[in-house]
């Protein structure tokens, strides 16, 4: 067991550190891709797309790999640690923001505010996490 549980986290870890990155690169890369016009969007559209879903793949292995690693070393009592319980609802933020994106009240708020979201949830869920399993 612990050398699936090694295989997970090696997993999770590595969609965390790709989905963060994304995060990090998309407010740069999205208004560079509007300022240069028709052709910064024919040449960096298809980049965008490509790492919005690489980045949604990442979200769905990061939910699997976490829920898995959770049933193989822990019990029902770790919802008792308040760092486990703040990481939940930071990681339901980001999940409710990418569900959000695709409704139709998705137009009515601003990317940045998505962005700043999904970021401040991210930097929260990585701080919760260092404190519920140290």
């Amino acid at each position: 067991m612990d050398d699936i549980f090694r295989l997970l986290l090696f997993i999770h870890i590595g969609a965390l550190l790709f989905a963060a990155a994304t995060n990090l690169v998309m407010p740069v890369l999205v208004p560079a891709m509007l300022s240069l016009g028709a052709d910064g969007r024919a040449t960096l559209g298809p980049l965008t797309r490509r790492l919005s879903i690489n980045a949604r793949l990442s979200l769905l292995t990061l939910v699997l790999t976490g829920v898995l690693m959770v049933a193989i070393r822990c019990d029902a009592g770790l919802w008792a640690n308040p760092w486990f319980s703040a990481k939940m609802a930071c990681v339901a933020a980001i999940i409710l923001s990418f569900g959000l994106g695709f409704t139709p009240w998705a137009r009515a708020v601003p990317p940045k505010v998505f962005g700043l979201v999904t970021r401040l949830a991210l930097v929260g869920t990585i701080f919760c996490a260092v404190l519920a399993f140290n």
